[in-house]
């Protein structure tokens, strides 16, 4: 029914109720002298205007309580609806948002690994590098210093057999005196080199 139809019926039945309220004094007297007959229930105008009035109570409830309140009710019913919704979404959207930053941090943690890794094996590298790099500078050394000492020696060896042979010839000489040709000279000095060359 629509709001119209019902105020027109309430209308019609409040009219309803007062004129029997109206006329209920007049079928009273007339009724017998007002007096009323045994039973538990009597039968008679006042049980049903107290029908009507019931009725018209009935209606009127419907119409300014029941109506709002059933109303009320649904659109709370309706909001604690929205709000549960609203709270289920928001729930899902967290326990969302929770699996992404638990994905973001195993990343995280997985490229710090890596990163780690990598920049052990850097430094491994480095220093494998380093070690090289002064083991060939060591060898490099060493061997500039072994032919350092073969050139030091040889020059040595050299001015030592100059020098021997100088000795030598001086202490022969001494020793002969004059007993040497230049030529015997001669060949004693290259006798004498040719044994410091042997090694003798």
């Amino acid at each position: 029914m629509t709001k119209d139809r019902m105020g027109l019926i309430v209308m019609a039945m409040l009219l309803v109720s007062l004129t029997l309220l109206w006329a209920t004094p007049s079928l009273g007297a007339k009724g017998g002298g007002g007096e009323e007959q045994p039973g538990i229930i009597n039968l008679n105008m006042t049980l049903l205007i107290q029908v009507v009035n019931f009725l018209i109570l009935i209606a009127l409830l419907h119409r300014f309580l029941y109506g709002p309140l059933t109303k009320f009710l649904a659109k709370r019913a309706e909001g604690i609806k929205h709000s549960l919704e609203e709270a289920k979404t928001a729930r899902e959207a967290a326990a969302k948002a929770q699996e992404e930053y638990e994905a973001r941090i195993v990343a995280t943690r997985r490229d710090a690994a890596a990163m780690r890794e990598a920049a052990a094996r850097e430094v491994e590298e480095e220093r494998q590098r380093l070690l090289k790099a002064s083991r060939e500078e060591a060898a490099r050394l060493v061997t500039e210093a072994k032919g350092q000492i073969e050139q030091e020696v040889k020059r040595a060896k050299a001015e030592l057999r100059t020098e021997v042979v100088g000795l030598s010839l001086g202490v022969a000489e001494r020793l002969l005196s004059r007993s040497l040709t230049p030529d015997d000279q001669q060949r004693l000095a290259d006798e004498v080199a040719r044994e410091i060359g042997d090694g003798r």
